[in-house]
């Protein structure tokens, strides 16, 4: 249904409305394509030009400079990272989709469970326990996370004896590994939400009528939930990829071995040394020294910079391109009357 009906729309009051609803939303599309468009063309700009004042809208003398820190990393460029960008592209990779296949999977059969298969006066309070986490900023857990992977599955700086005895339970300690990032992630109290409205909305008497066939709860949910909760489920994965694909602050605290760093953190490390260097700064690079001229000429400036944010976006720009129609749909359940 249209916000505005078609029938009165040419009545001035309503034209006016339509009008100025039209124009926020368009004014609200070209924000967020601006900072976008001015990456792409600073990564192709030279980069006196990148740094120049005022800024040009357009390259006057386009270069792919920057972006061959892609494939042909300079002698110079190796030496600011201990590994190629490859393995902390390859690292990202495997986090998030670990993360996905951990939180996925336990968020909907926890949102499953309380929508429709967990009744009476223990519903509500196991409901408050699953959001509970949502009234707490993140930074308030990022101690105790951090705990977590010191002493898993304690979240204490030492893991507390086995009662009656002086020995301590055992602990896996999950610190500067993989599991750091992914076993934290495993329940998301956001998706839980979305995974409940959604299993909230389709009606009892199709799963009662597969209970009378004889079905199991885990066969329904199988064969007849799955299929009908496809849009919800590539909502949340969407957010998942997104959310661990850009985390920067959780995998700064828990890895420090940068064979397992994702790309967050080189880009960082990239961008720090840039700046170290001076080869991001519009005064130094105007009297450009002997050692700095050779770092601006192969593209290590706000060029190179803005190449290495276009390859950290992508991935979630191509995941949305594939999980687009379902994105549009939303959580609304189809075909059901």
């Amino acid at each position: 249904m249209s916000l505005f009906p078609s029938v009165g729309r040419k009545q001035p009051r309503l034209r006016l409305a339509w009008t100025a609803v039209v124009f926020i939303l368009w004014l609200g599309v070209f924000m967020h394509l601006v900072p976008f468009y001015i990456m792409i063309s600073t990564s192709i700009k030279p980069a006196v030009e990148a740094m120049s004042m005022p800024p040009t809208l357009w390259p006057k003398e386009p270069t792919l400079v920057g972006w061959s820190l892609i494939w042909n990393i300079s002698d110079i460029a190796k030496s600011l990272l201990a590994q190629p960008l490859s393995r902390y592209f390859l690292n990202s990779l495997v986090m998030t989709f670990g993360v996905i296949l951990l939180s996925i999977p336990v968020t909907s059969l926890a949102a499953y469970a309380s929508s429709k298969l967990i009744k009476g006066k223990v519903a509500r309070p196991l409901f408050i326990f699953f959001i509970g986490t949502l009234m707490l900023p993140g930074i308030v857990t990022l101690i105790p996370s951090f705990l977590l992977t010191r002493n898993f599955p304690f979240p204490l700086p030492v893991p507390p004896n086995i009662p009656g005895t002086d020995i301590a339970f055992p602990t896996w300690r999950i610190w500067n590994t993989y599991w750091a990032v992914i076993l934290p992630a495993g329940f998301s109290a956001g998706n839980f939400l979305l995974f409940k409205g959604f299993f909230d909305g389709i009606p009892d008497s199709i799963i009662n009528a597969a209970r009378v066939d004889g079905g199991s709860e885990f066969n329904i949910f199988r064969r007849i939930i799955l299929p009908m909760s496809i849009p919800v489920y590539a909502v949340t994965t969407y957010f998942t990829f997104g959310g661990v694909w850009d985390s920067y602050l959780w995998p700064l605290v828990v890895i420090q071995d940068s064979k397992i760093a994702p790309l967050t953190l080189a880009i960082r490390r990239i961008a720090d040394a840039f700046s170290y260097a001076g080869t991001t700064n519009t005064m130094t690079a105007i009297g450009a020294s002997s050692s700095i001229s050779p770092l601006i000429e192969q593209g290590l400036s706000w060029n190179g910079l803005m190449v290495l944010g276009l390859l950290q976006a992508i991935p979630v720009f191509i995941f949305f391109i594939l999980a687009r129609e379902y994105l549009l749909k939303g959580v609304r359940i189809q075909g059901l009357k």
